[in-house]
């Protein structure tokens, strides 16, 4: 009788082992998801995946095997409750931002806890969670029955749990490379999606190691700040609107001595670059990253004293920025942003609301595009431009991100090409490829001019300044680059410069002062915009305009820090200001209250908010007047989606369902925006139909 009831145990035992770390990440996955099924569709198709995550949860849970088993199983409860409430945390995140939790949220846990005060749902929830866990171990306690301790198997146990969580917590990039794990950067979503919760949110922890300045403290930033003003005049009275275009992949192709052209790819960016302010920009990426030369141009900020690989827009930006938009709004400027791509990309949905943007009007909200390629055509983001300046009734400060050059770059010619290589040693597949993008950036071109072509019928004083982003990808291991003899390929500091190097021109209708040949890099290029519009900043452009002025303003990898002008003291300083503002106690603000960047309440995406002002039924069809009706709405009547027309911004059409001639009462009809993602970007309000 012992005998059977120790091997009762014994299994009873093995499968605790096994089936309690199971049902713990199952519930962080269903509680994320916000479904069984999505939990489930993640362990079928990324099973590999899903078995690391078990290993790791494997260690997590059973580091507690070599106590009692009433003590190891209430443990394991407790693990469970606390997993499946970060999973409905991260869930409930995501309905609420569009992004799931992230290692850097944890920074904001006294902010996220007051907020999560105003959801009753989500209290009542987090409620539950806590209370079964609650009753779960109290019925642990009470039926489990003992167990004679068995020293041996409970320490091979510990053993093999505490070695499995060293080897993640030392050596978790050797794993990412056998496994393939990949961290993406271009959405939250997806990447839990892919890697699941758990990978997912250790793959975003690899860059929260951002070293603290060894010398930060309140009285260092205090110093900086008192010793910083700004090197420029300002006007209060004089607001020109202040248009960026970061053109993707945008660069010049004629640069490269070795190679020639049928006609110049560029002419009207070349005639810009003779008549008025341009020069070059040292971008902090090349061929892809695009995000992370908008984040400098935007804040000021140096990705170079941030973790390599790094996605500032990823991992970092989780509470309002003092970002251009903001240091704008506050001198009475209307602020949006275009983009010609899907609002969730790199996470811009949630990152403009940080940075002070009143509105983004993304992909969704284009109706009825021309694409070239893949993608829409940069004339039409000129032309949404063009009507934004007019729109508005206050000056503008606009930041636009094309599409329409991205890669990648056939070396396969296409027929259509009006421009040609000639007169070049390049193989057939790279002059193919430069063929092909030389022709692309043709077409960009035509839409710069378009632009300014528009702006000079503005009376509106107005400044725009145009550049790439980086230099496109041409080939696997800079093919095109090394045949066409633009880099030598000795990893030299010219080499880099030369492939970081974007060349970008200014057009303003304001001033008579031109400079060329200007350097500097993508992090002074806001502050740069400041000072020709004659705009107040805010404690960083005003130190970056120190550094401007001095000469310092080319900040690059640290490798290389020694071949710029700026000072070892000068990049201290820069760091700490950095810290303070970005991760750090934002002493900067507490010298500086007025200059505390505020929650963002106002912000939305799309031209303006949807409306619907009246419905009207005739003729079997229903009708809707209203406001801001984009291409790719759906009506919703009683919850239901209904077949739709678009006719025009204030005007939608749409047949009646089925069963709506036997309704009474009052129908609830509602508009609502769903991205590729299938969350709702935008919705009008709820709008009341009597049914007679």
């Amino acid at each position: 009788m012992y005998s059977l009831t120790k091997n009762k145990l014994n299994v009873t035992n093995l499968l605790c082992l096994i089936i309690i770390p199971f049902i713990t990440l199952l519930a962080l996955e269903v509680f994320s998801n916000g479904n069984f099924f999505g939990g489930y569709f993640w362990m079928i198709h990324y099973f590999k995946q899903f078995f690391l995550s078990y290993v790791l949860m494997f260690g997590i849970i059973n580091l507690f095997y070599g106590l009692p088993r009433k003590v190891y199983l209430a443990i394991s409860s407790t693990q469970l409750g606390l997993f499946s409430l970060i999973g409905y945390i991260s869930r409930q995140k995501f309905i609420i931002k569009g992004s799931p939790l992230i290692p850097a949220d944890f920074s904001l846990a006294k902010e996220a806890i007051e907020i999560s005060g105003r959801f009753q749902t989500v209290c009542i929830w987090m409620a539950i969670i806590a209370a079964g866990t609650l009753v779960l171990i109290l019925l642990i306690l009470k039926f489990t029955r003992q167990e004679k301790f068995n020293w041996l198997p409970k320490t091979v146990v510990f053993l093999i749990s505490a070695t499995l969580l060293i080897i993640f917590h030392t050596d978790f990039g050797p794993i990412q490379q056998v496994f393939s794990l990949q961290l993406n950067n271009l959405s939250q979503t997806m990447n839990y999606d892919e890697n699941g919760m758990m990978l997912g949110f250790i793959l975003n922890a690899e860059y929260l190691k951002v070293q603290e300045p060894s010398n930060y403290q309140a009285s260092s930033i205090d110093q900086i700040i008192e010793a910083t003003k700004a090197t420029y005049s300002t006007d209060p009275n004089f607001k020109p609107n202040i248009i960026f275009v970061m053109s993707e992949a945008f660069w010049d192709p004629t640069l490269m001595k070795n190679v020639s052209f049928s006609q110049d790819p560029i002419p009207y960016f070349h005639s810009l670059q003779k008549s008025q302010t341009s020069g070059l920009m040292i971008s902090p990426v090349y061929g892809g990253g695009t995000a992370n030369t908008e984040f400098e141009a935007l804040t000021g900020f140096s990705t170079q004293f941030l973790p390599s690989g790094s996605i500032p827009y990823a991992q970092y930006i989780n509470r309002p920025i003092e970002a251009l938009p903001t240091i704008l709004q506050r001198q009475g400027y209307a602020t949006s942003a275009i983009h010609t791509y899907d609002n969730w990309f790199y996470n811009r949905n949630n990152v403009y609301q940080e940075f002070g943007f009143d509105k983004f009007v993304s992909k969704e909200f284009f109706n009825n595009p021309e694409d070239k390629g893949q993608y829409i055509r940069d004339t039409e983001l000129s032309q949404k431009i063009l009507d934004e300046v007019k729109e508005t009734n206050k000056p503008d400060f606009i930041y636009a991100i094309s599409m329409e050059n991205h890669g990648p770059y056939s070396s396969i010619e296409n027929p259509q090409n009006t421009i040609k290589v000639k007169d070049s040693n390049l193989s057939p597949a790279s002059q193919a490829m430069l063929d092909n993008y030389s022709n692309s950036i043709s077409d960009v071109d035509q839409s710069l001019k378009q632009l300014i072509d528009g702006l000079k019928q503005s009376q509106q004083p107005t400044e725009v300044i145009f550049y790439g982003d980086h230099l496109p990808m041409l080939g696997d291991n800079y093919s095109v680059y090394n045949e066409a003899g633009f880099i030598k390929g000795d990893n030299s500091y010219q080499d880099y410069l030369n492939l970081h190097s974007v060349p970008f021109v200014t057009w303003n209708n304001f001033s008579t002062t031109k400079q060329q040949s200007l350097r500097l890099s993508a992090n002074f290029m806001g502050t740069f915009a400041l000072q020709l519009a004659q705009k107040s900043g805010s404690p960083m452009t005003d130190f970056l305009s120190n550094l401007m002025k001095n000469g310092s303003d080319v900040i690059i990898n640290q490798d290389s820090a020694n071949q710029e002008k700026i000072t070892p003291t000068e990049v201290d300083q820069y760091k700490q200001l950095q810290y303070d503002m970005l991760f750090g106690n934002q002493y900067t603000y507490q010298l500086e209250p007025s200059q505390r960047p505020p929650i963002n309440n106002g912000y939305i995406q799309g031209d303006g908010p949807t409306k619907i002002t009246d419905v009207v039924l005739a003729d079997g069809l229903l009708t809707f007047q209203g406001e801001n009706f984009v291409e790719n709405d759906k009506v919703y009547i009683d919850g239901k989606v209904v077949k739709s027309t678009f006719v025009s911004p204030t005007k939608l059409s749409a047949s009646p369902p089925n069963n709506f001639s036997n309704k009474s009462g009052t129908l609830e009809i509602q508009i609502k925006l769903l991205d590729s993602m299938n969350k709702v970007i935008s919705q009008s309000n709820l709008y009341q139909l009597p049914k007679s």
